[in-house]
């Protein structure tokens, strides 16, 4: 699928979860409303420390009409990946819509 590349900047939170808190949102924003998460999985390359400004970027890598397949990036400002993470969406409809 060709999509542009979802692109956030924000402050590292503290916390064990934190890649994740951060990935997850911008991964689901690529794939656009309507999905909910099926799978994620993370993997991390360098540390940062919590409070520390980094980047997010997503990108649907490919979409059926009930799944989508995701991937995302981490960044430091320098442009080191902090995390990477794929991510797997179930498309869902909306049941109040009529018509």
């Amino acid at each position: 699928m060709n999509q542009d590349i979802i692109r956030r900047q924000t402050i590292l939170p503290d916390g064990p979860a934190a890649a994740a808190r951060l990935l997850e949102p911008v991964l689901a924003e690529a794939v656009g409303g309507g999905a909910e998460p099926v799978s994620l999985t993370l993997d991390y390359a360098t540390s940062a420390r919590a409070g520390e400004a980094v980047s997010l970027e997503a990108e649907v890598d490919r979409a059926t009409r009930t799944l989508a397949f995701v991937h995302g990036r981490l960044l430091t400002q320098g442009g080191d990946v902090i995390a990477t993470g794929t991510a797997v969406f179930r498309k869902i409809t909306d049941i109040t819509k009529t018509g």
